[in-house]
């Protein structure tokens, strides 16, 4: 489902939610969102967050502050299982970091 890139402010905390349905239960897993300017750098990263699979539909909560201003970042989400990279995804939209310096005022 593709939606509007969001726009954040540089240093602001965010979380995303992401529902995974990982089966069978019990599976130790975890979940990585990362954003980066050129596609291998993380620029900016929840680091991996453990969960253990139910075999149903959950949602894994991702929380990270957003990177340096003036840059639209990719978006990934890495799954891994038992240790092992199972899916590398890149969300169809960016997030957007507008850089926005101090204002002049001339009268």
């Amino acid at each position: 489902m593709e939606m509007l890139d969001p726009i954040f402010g540089p240093g602001e905390s965010k979380v995303a939610i992401a529902t995974l349905p990982v089966k069978p239960a019990a599976l130790a897993c975890t979940a990585e969102l990362w954003l980066s300017r050129d596609g291998t750098t993380r620029d900016a990263t929840t680091g991996e967050i453990p969960f253990t699979s139910t075999g149903v539909d959950q949602s894994i909560s991702l929380p990270a502050a957003m990177p340096a201003g003036g840059y639209a970042y990719r978006v990934f989400l890495d799954i891994k299982i038992e240790g092992i990279l199972i899916i590398a995804f890149e969300a169809d939209e960016a997030v957007i970091i507008p850089l926005v310096g101090p204002p002049q005022i001339t009268w």
